[in-house]
């Protein structure tokens, strides 16, 4: 699977003029425009409006900040573990570099699964158990019918059919790295070796994710568009008998030329993530448990 980009661009052989596009659904510089800057010209005092890779560089960072607090990936991402050992290159083979995952047999006699750490799985391109010689033990991918894999949750489960498991020869005799058939060794670091492609597809990008990705960008365009065209007012008085006028300016948030609709988008915004409105986070990635 190749890399898919956030956007993509397109210039017009006649005019010059580039455009961008997401081939994953999300707003684009045209749509911030449109649908929460309508109305608005976006340009400074001379009529200089601002330019689309402006406005492109506010929506990546909106899509970076609307991950974070999601807990997932906005579009299809490529994971691989130990890519730099590997000898993988980033941004061509994959784009995001995992150790291997730890074999607890407590754990997985409780729950019986491995919990990948990023959400929306849509590939599992590799899922191994190795030694720490670097002996591959198990080929999971060998064996399609033993994986059962709950993608929104990213739950690898692993059912063996009563087929014959191998052993680590790796480890002293009589030990088994088969967390399912006799765990003797109840702690064994990064022997679970996975690659996998996580993250939402253009058709799971619901549209209340995309309207917060074009809001927290049209925030950033407001604020320096509004700077730009008139600084904010502080006071105004105009007297007509000695036809004097005068004019108060202010770098304050509350007063800036577009700060009331800033205002609406930041409070739209912390709605749609706030715990009080079910929480977004919950909803998309699940029950978040923090701790001292």
């Amino acid at each position: 699977m190749s890399i898919i980009p956030y956007y993509e661009s397109q210039e017009d052989p006649d005019t010059g003029e580039i455009t961008y596009s997401s081939p994953v659904g999300l707003p684009t510089p045209d749509e911030v425009r449109r649908r929460w800057c309508y109305g608005l010209t976006l340009a400074d005092q001379f009529g200089q409006t601002m330019e689309d890779r402006d406005i492109l560089g506010y929506l990546l960072a909106a899509v970076k900040d609307t991950e974070r607090q999601l807990g997932i990936f906005l579009k299809p991402t490529i994971i691989r573990c130990n890519a730099e050992a590997r000898g993988l290159e980033q941004g061509v083979d994959y784009e995001i570099d995992e150790p291997a995952y730890d074999h607890d047999a407590q754990r997985w006699r409780n729950f019986g699964f491995l919990q990948l750490r990023q959400r929306y799985v849509s590939d599992l391109s590799a899922f191994k158990l190795v030694a720490y010689g670097g002996q591959v033990s198990i080929d999971f991918m060998q064996y399609p019918d033993w994986i059962k894999l709950y993608k929104k949750s990213s739950q690898l489960h692993v059912v063996t059919k009563g087929e014959g498991v191998p052993m680590l020869g790796g480890y002293p005799t009589g030990y088994s790295t088969a967390p399912f058939a006799a765990p003797l060794l109840s702690r064994t670091p990064q022997v679970f070796h996975v690659d996998y492609t996580a993250g939402l597809t253009k058709e799971q990008l619901t549209e209340d994710i995309r309207a917060v990705v074009g809001k927290q960008a049209a925030v950033a365009v407001l604020g320096v568009a509004g700077d730009a065209t008139l600084a904010g007012v502080a006071g105004y008085s105009l007297t007509l008998d000695g036809v004097a006028e005068s004019f108060q300016s202010t770098a304050s948030a509350m007063y800036g030329t577009y700060s009331a609709h800033i205002t609406q988008l930041q409070q739209e915004v912390k709605d749609f993530f706030s715990p009080a409105g079910g929480g977004a986070r919950t909803k998309m990635r699940g029950f978040t448990m923090g701790g001292i």
